[in-house]
């Protein structure tokens, strides 16, 4: 009990903290037409006098593929936003490029989570020349702060292509169990985003995983390492379970879209664990509307589709809620939103579930984590490509060879014709309950 109180406590106190940031959000557009890519500039005034331009610094950016809202999360500060048409698509302002720069009428003063809603940036489709060099916004943000505070924006904080290995103290299973608790310290700490195992090779097709609440891309380590390297390679997501799981799919679809446009990605093949399918759904939905990015294969393990009956309960009794907790209870908005429209037409679903549940235990079918009804929701079942059963624990499928055998077909036969939408399938080691 003790315990428990110092982790409301704990929860308490850390939300408090996300929830004094600030947000500037919008939409951008260019009058151009067809755009390489639309990149919103958030700039930030230093100390002195705010009509001198050597005192306003480029602390962020977000990119988009087509006309779309955007939106920052940033600390306390005097902001403006500009935007530029990136015509060929590199992540740098080029002088002549389209160019539309910071109303110096208007800045945003962010002091008690202030937000700024509904501002709207035109990109001309020709403009004069402001800058007579070039702005390389990709290379300025191309790494995480090493002098990450609360202080930062969340894209400062936010890895994007960071190289390490499966080892990385980031990826402990403490580390990820605390990210439910204290979420706050987390994102100054960790930095969630994108991972990499080695640096980008354009031959091969990424794949992404997504971890589940309390989880790690640690926990992928059994089917990375079956995973055909010559051919593929691991994009490992890493995020703060206790934070709504709208924000962590539009921070998702984000961070994809800096690597996607940096590295001139086509294609990107998703993996996800329990929650993790939540979250990964989200962000497939999303990044369709902003983006040309083809998603030919979405893979799920054990998701709660329909939630988890326990987050209820938190959300009715708890003195202190998380904020996952309200995403993740039955009928709560997000997994509505989820299936209040379909994934692309060019994306299969292939929906894996558990059902290996403890001897001693009554009730619901389960996995000893989550019940065979959640993972089969009618909604999720009816777009799914194929539906494979295991009989196997929650977190025993993210190591059985079986599994990481069909992995690998998967990813191989992808543009291949597949079983009717729904049929529930048997590949060799698979068995329904």
């Amino acid at each position: 009990m003790l315990l428990s109180s110092c982790m409301l406590l704990d929860a308490r106190e850390q939300q408090a903290l996300l929830n004094r940031y600030c947000s500037i959000s919008g939409d951008v557009r260019s009058e151009r037409g067809e755009a390489g890519a639309l990149v919103v500039l958030l700039i930030r005034r230093n100390d002195g006098d705010a009509a001198e331009l050597r005192r306003w610094e480029i602390v962020d950016y977000y990119v988009t593929q087509k006309a779309a809202p955007w939106r920052f999360a940033l600390g306390e500060g005097t902001y403006r936003t500009a935007a530029f048409d990136d015509v060929n698509a590199d992540l740098i302002y080029q002088p002549g490029e389209p160019f539309v720069g910071a109303d110096r009428s208007r800045s945003f003063e962010c002091v008690n989570a202030n937000r700024y809603e509904d501002v709207s940036l035109a990109i001309p489709a020709t403009s004069p020349v402001l800058f007579d060099r070039l702005i390389d916004v990709g290379e300025r943000f191309s790494g995480v702060r090493s002098d990450s505070s609360a202080s930062n924006t969340l894209g400062q904080l936010t890895a994007i292509g960071v190289i390490t290995d499966l080892s990385d103290p980031r990826f402990s299973q403490e580390n990820a169990e605390g990210s439910l608790w204290r979420p706050h310290d987390f994102i100054v700490s960790s930095q969630p985003g994108i991972y990499f195992l080695e640096p980008y090779d354009e031959r091969k097709t990424p794949v992404l995983f997504v971890h589940g609440i309390g989880g790690t891309p640690a926990n992928f380590a059994y089917l990375i390492a079956r995973l055909d390297r010559t051919r593929y390679q691991p994009w490992l997501y890493l995020y703060p379970s206790g934070v709504y799981l709208d924000l962590i799919a539009d921070h998702l679809s984000q961070t994809v879209m800096k690597l996607q446009v940096r590295y001139d990605v086509e294609r990107l093949m998703v993996v996800a664990h329990s929650m993790g399918g939540l979250v990964a759904r989200g962000f497939v939905l999303r990044h369709a509307k902003s983006s040309a990015l083809d998603v030919p294969l979405f893979v799920t393990l054990s998701t709660p589709w329909a939630g988890h009956a326990a987050a209820g309960l938190g959300v009715k009794h708890s003195p202190v809620v998380l904020d996952v907790w309200r995403d993740m209870a039955p009928g709560s908005e997000y997994l509505q939103a989820l299936f209040a429209e379909s994934l692309p037409t060019e994306t299969q679903h292939h929906l894996i579930f558990t059902f290996s549940r403890d001897r001693s235990s009554f009730g619901a079918s389960d996995d000893q984590a989550v019940t065979v009804a959640s993972q089969l929701d009618p909604a999720a079942q009816a777009e799914a490509r194929r539906i494979y059963g295991y009989d196997d624990t929650h977190r025993g499928i993210l190591r059985n060879d079986r599994v990481a055998a069909l992995m690998g077909e998967l990813l191989s036969s992808v543009e291949e014709e597949s079983a009717p939408p729904g049929q529930i399938a048997g590949p060799p080691g698979s068995s329904a309950p």
